[in-house]
């Protein structure tokens, strides 16, 4: 969405397939909204996953092809977890970017929630199986190869966009196709003056928030210390009646204005998503990280190792520690701070624009 933004500022015609949330705000920008609301598939484990998503791709291409040549497309961009955007783009010879939301580094690391265990988990080889049936359907009707497992999850492309800095990767290795354009936010809130008592903003955004007992441990630890506790549960499964009694120092919310509180917080307390961290990072607070996924785990690294904040184990005591070593050092206030400028001033709009010419002159060279 802020990419579609962007866009619309440069004076391109756009048109956003979203859900339907997304209309008024696309509308309001002066793009053109098409409804686009598959579903997410509900399935327990990665090849199960696989299979719902080349299924999905399966039942969808045939439409958004019809959609995409009516517009008269000239460019597509698409998230990185829609490969029927790649087959519909591909068949089309329409020139693709790809929109990567997460940290461009994976770790096979994952944390089941407590709403990922009520869900089924398939059997191996009957996904494989439906896997490989929409592989074949969607080869045969549209000449365009879903590739492996993996690129299903992660569409390939000449170009990906990927919402962070060179800074912020650090030292990790990435190909040349990938390009940085920053986190593409606006200023946040003006930050508030320091308080009496430090407040402590504690959010596993909205989709890694169901885990009662990860927000259990946070509380335990911060309970009776000299600080106020914030709590947001995204609107996810957890509520207060989970994790009753509160102590004192703790308020819990259902959901709260992430860039307000933080204007306000002395240290957030944080899964590592990649919105969570750019977000904080803007408003230069340095940041406890109790990854729960995949690119949680090195983002929180090299944020780590940029001094902004600290890795902790899912344990009270380590919660607390951690958040008492960001309370009791300024240097970390200090290293977020200086992030925040590095992020303000990321020209990435320029970025966005500078790809865009790039990638329509050498389809057009290629083309002719």
């Amino acid at each position: 969405m802020r990419l579609a933004r962007v866009l619309v500022r440069q004076d391109h015609e756009v048109v956003v397939w979203a859900p339907e949330w997304c209309r008024e705000r696309v509308e309001s920008w002066g793009g053109t909204f098409e409804l686009h609301e598959p579903a997410m598939p509900r399935v327990n484990g990665p090849v199960g996953h696989v299979a719902e998503l080349a299924t999905t791709t399966e039942q969808l291409t045939e439409d958004l092809i019809a959609r995409l040549f009516h517009y008269e497309v000239d460019l597509l961009v698409h998230d990185s977890q829609t490969p029927w955007a790649r087959v519909a783009g591909d068949y089309l010879g329409i020139p693709r970017i790809v929109s990567h939301p997460m940290f461009p580094i994976v770790a096979p690391l994952h944390i089941p929630s407590d709403a990922e265990r009520l869900l089924p988990v398939p059997d191996f080889d009957e996904a494989r199986e439906r896997f490989g049936a929409s592989w074949l359907a969607v080869a045969r009707r549209w000449g365009v190869e879903l590739e492996s497992a993996h690129n299903v999850i992660h569409s390939s492309a000449e170009a990906k966009v990927v919402y962070t800095t060179e800074k912020i990767m650090g030292s990790y290795p990435i190909e040349p196709n990938w390009h940085f354009v920053g986190p593409l936010m606006d200023p946040g809130p003006r930050v508030a003056p320091p308080r009496d008592r430090p407040l402590v903003y504690v959010c596993f955004g909205t989709q890694f928030n169901a885990r009662a007992a990860l927000f259990e441990s946070v509380i335990r630890g911060l309970a009776n210390e000299p600080v106020d506790v914030l709590v947001s549960t995204g609107r996810g499964m957890v509520s207060a009646v989970d994790i009753d009694p509160l102590p004192a120092n703790v308020t819990l919310r259902e959901f709260v204005d992430a860039r307000e509180v933080l204007a306000r917080a002395s240290v957030h307390v944080t899964h590592g998503g990649c919105n969570s961290v750019h977000e904080t990072l803007l408003a230069g607070v340095p940041m406890v990280f109790l990854p729960q996924a995949f690119d949680q785990f090195p983002l929180a690294h090299s944020v780590e190792l940029l001094g902004a904040g600290v890795l902790a184990l899912e344990r009270p005591e380590e919660i607390r520690g951690a958040v008492r070593l960001l309370l009791g050092s300024g240097k970390a206030r200090a290293r977020a701070r200086q992030l925040s400028v590095h992020l303000a001033g990321y020209d990435g709009e320029r970025r966005v624009a500078a790809l865009i010419k790039r990638v329509l002159f050498e389809n057009a060279a290629l083309t002719a």
